[in-house]
């Protein structure tokens, strides 16, 4: 596949590049991608790899002709094993870590600018868990112990839970996209598919860089590397930090202060060991801090029937026996005024692994190890507007989260006409959530819940490729997994009556402590517990044709689950049980190279046949509000995607990409307490028809040797629904929209120095992340994504 990002010539290899090169051939496309260098690779899949290098070294070293205007080819590690993306028959997009700092992005949700149908909305920035939506797969559901249709990996380790999803990244080598259930090697919840991203790993050459950045909302980023090796050959070292600080763009009319606030920390340290030639072992240490305040959101009040929103005039909410209107009305926006008490979002993670390799008679052993541990604490604070009756509420709550895994992998050559691989995987989660929350007026309230889930999974696999002929082979995959699920809950809800005895707060200022609030409604919780186990099996079929060394052509049907799970809340005294989500893939591609690799063309079709999706239902029926997984479907999408990449000259190189999507529902039966709906027919929700990319970069060379770099990449998406049953309220729609981004950048001769200057969401976009139904309290919250945001970068290479 075409990688997102610009490359041209002449190349210049600086003395740190020319050393690595024979070493990494892994890195090659992305420090061309970052010098802005073109290089002529050979283009013949069965050319020796070393042969490929000597290649690229004598074609930097050549004078420019048009003939050495070839678009660079990168590595990937898709199927487990070390490829060239042009030699995968599956659909993927491979970014660069490069590419990735030149265009500032700073978090993982935000690479869905660069891969076609890919979304991660997020409703609280990068503070709450992104929406993955990839090929019409996501999920809405706001249950935090369940986990996604999309495997999220971090250096071949999985992300367990959605909250931990959005993090900082940096210091990358790639992240690779693969799109489609990737049920064999990548194993359970992955029917959307998998993103991996792959930090960038010590070496025995002395190198790094330092970045720092300022722009408007109080924005300050601060980026750094320095790695080397600590014994020749044998022991390297590497060290990476993140951190960033964002004032808002909102006013809190109740602090004064702006807001959401943000402070984001992260750092990874790695160590690599080479005992022996054969026996490889890499360390990474890794750690994040992050606090995301108390963002509140835009409130307007409304009515709601059958679920479609009825502004009040003027966006007027009506609680306590008076009204009041937000400044904003019935149109709020990412920058409208909003309220909120003090609070914080308090997110702490860290965690390691150890990936070791030994090679031996023509067979590669990996085992990875994997310890991951996360917690988290939140807060909000009364926060109304002076003289108001609106409702004077606050929350807190905790979280915890353990994962252990353990992948081993056995693989053999992949030059010989039989290549397999054989592996095993566990996984070991135990994760907890307590939340309080309490109303003072307006009929005074008290709430409290709890979940505590484990889950273990279990799986064996195997994947073996065999060549009929240099030109034709087929590669089968199978996996079954065991998993068993267990989870205890309790549940509270105290509402007080007009004597007002039914729950009395004995200490609002310390209201969640034991003894704090009483009343004949405060009685001790509602506590229930479920187990469930479940045996899948899933397989793939790949056969490949390449035509010539310019066409891979290959058909694909594919099978992938996504686990089965509990609702977080009891609901009408049950804790309910949704059944693991399957999915079979039917698909069709091509990847192609045009004019002597200077273009890259990709095509795929595929059809998906949905059984049994696990839908979060957002519904009012008469004097209820509920939203809770409690829909059953099945469903179908068919979709086209095309990507195009060219080396127009040797300064323009231009990527673009179009999907069209078709999805519906069947079979759609849900229901809301006792009342029986259907929604059969209705459009996956997150799922837009249309969605098109554009990247483009310019380079302008100077005399003295310096380079200029012009670049912008640009999204549309069309019309989505937020909501899977409800589809004919505008409210809980987003229209079609663009999103632009552009930057201009000094490069200094010897690529040491790089200054930047950046504008995201060049048109100020302002479309909707999510609007909710209208809630018992007669208002509807709207969030919105980040507005326009410029600043500079000074980066610094050595």
């Amino acid at each position: 596949m075409p990688t997102p990002f610009p490359v041209s010539v002449p190349f210049r290899p600086s003395p740190r590049f020319a050393r690595s090169l024979p070493a990494r051939r892994t890195l090659l496309a992305l420090a061309v991608a970052q010098a802005c260098a073109a290089t002529a690779m050979a283009a013949d899949p069965s050319a020796d790899p070393a042969a490929a290098d000597t290649a690229v070294i004598a074609a930097a070293a050549a004078p420019s002709d048009a003939a050495n205007l070839v678009i660079s080819v990168v590595t990937v590690t898709a199927q487990k094993r070390e490829e060239k993306v042009t030699d995968v028959p599956l659909p993927i997009t491979a970014i660069g870590g490069d590419a990735i700092r030149d265009r500032n992005i700073g978090s993982s949700a935000d690479i869905e600018r660069l891969v076609p149908n890919l979304s991660a909305q997020s409703s609280g920035g990068k503070a709450s868990k992104p929406r993955w939506f990839l090929r019409g797969i996501g999920t809405n559901d706001p249950n935090a112990n369940n986990e996604g249709p999309l495997g999220i990996y971090v250096d071949d380790v999985v992300v367990g839970l959605q909250g931990n999803q959005n993090f900082p990244i940096f210091d990358l080598e790639r992240v690779e996209v693969l799109r489609g259930p990737q049920g064999t090697l990548w194993g359970k919840n992955n029917t959307g598919g998998a993103i991996n991203f792959i930090s960038a790993r010590p070496t025995f050459d002395t190198d790094g860089y330092a970045r720092i950045g300022f722009g408007n909302y109080g924005s300050r980023t601060v980026e750094a590397a320095f790695g080397g090796a600590v014994q020749e050959e044998v022991l390297a070292a590497r060290a990476s930090l993140y951190y960033e600080r964002n004032d808002g763009w909102a006013r809190n009319i109740v602090t004064g202060e702006d807001g959401p606030k943000l402070r984001d920390f992260a750092a990874r340290f790695q160590v690599l060991a080479k005992p022996t030639r054969d026996l490889e072992a890499l360390l990474i240490l890794r750690l994040r801090q992050r606090d995301g305040g108390n963002p509140g959101s835009a409130l307007v009040g409304a009515t709601s029937v059958n679920g479609v929103t009825t502004p009040n005039p003027g966006g007027a909410i009506t609680q306590g026996g008076g009204s009041y209107l937000p400044s904003y009305g019935t149109s709020p926006e990412p920058t409208s005024d909003y309220w909120a008490g003090d609070g914080y979002n308090k997110q702490d993670t860290n965690g390691a692994s150890a990936r070791v390799t030994w090679q031996f008679g023509g067979h590669t052993l990996t085992s990875i190890t994997a310890f991951d541990n996360s917690s988290g604490d939140t807060w909000s604070g009364v926060g109304v507007p002076a003289g108001t009756t609106l409702d004077r509420s606050s929350a807190r709550g905790s979280d915890s989260s353990r994962q252990r895994t353990q992948e081993l992998r056995l693989s053999s050559s992949k030059d010989q006409p039989l290549s397999w691989i054989l592996g095993a995987y566990y996984y070991n989660q135990d994760a907890r959530v307590d939340s309080q929350g309490a109303r003072f007026n307006n009929t005074e309230q008290y709430t409290q819940s709890s979940w505590d889930q484990k889950s273990i999974s279990t799986a064996l696999f195997g994947n073996a490729r065999y060549a009929f002929t240099p030109q034709a082979a087929v590669t089968l995959g199978l996996r079954h997994t065991r998993e068993r699920k267990s989870i205890e809950e309790t549940t509270l809800t105290a509402n007080d009556n007009a004597a007002g005895d039914r729950v009395v707060f004995n200490d609002a200022n310390a209201w969640w402590l034991p003894g704090a609030v009483s009343g004949g409604a405060v009685v001790p919780v509602t506590a229930l517990e479920r187990s469930a186990r479940w045996n899948k099996t899933t397989w793939d079929l790949t056969p490949e044709y390449r035509v010539d060394k310019d066409l891979l052509l290959y058909a694909r049907v594919a099978t992938g689950f996504r686990s089965g799970g509990f609702n977080q809340a009891i609901v009408n005294n049950a804790i309910r049980l949704t059944d693991p989500e399957t999915i079979t893939d039917y698909e069709v591609g091509a990847k192609s190279e045009w004019l002597r690799g200077r273009v890259t063309a990709n095509l795929a079709a595929f059809y998906y046949d949905i059984k049994n999706l696990a839908l979060n239902i957002q519904q009012v029926v008469p004097g209820t509000t509920i939203t809770s997984t409690n829909g059953s479907s099945n469903g179908n999408i068919k979709g086209i995607e095309l990507d195009v990449d060219a080396l127009l000259t040797r300064e323009l190189r231009v990527a673009a990409s179009i999907g069209l999507l078709r999805s519906k529902y069947t079979e759609f039966a849900y229901s809301v307490g006792n009342v029986q709906l259907d929604a059969s027919g209705n459009e996956f929700y997150r799922t837009p028809r249309r969605s098109f990319r554009l990247d483009a970069e310019y380079r302008l060379p100077l005399a003295s040797g310096a380079d200029v770099l012009f670049g912008s990449d640009w999204s549309y998406r069309s019309h989505i629904f937020h909501n899977a049953t409800v589809q004919n309220d505008p409210i809980q729609e987003t229209p079609g929209y663009w999103n632009g981004n552009a930057r201009i950048s000094y490069r200094s001769a010897n690529e040491q120095l790089q200054l930047t200057a950046f504008v995201s969401n060049v048109t100020d976009q302002r479309n909707k992340v999510l609007s909710q139904i209208v809630n018992t309290r007669g208002v509807y919250p709207t969030s919105f994504a980040p507005p326009r945001q410029f600043g500079v970068q000074a980066t610094f290479s050595f």
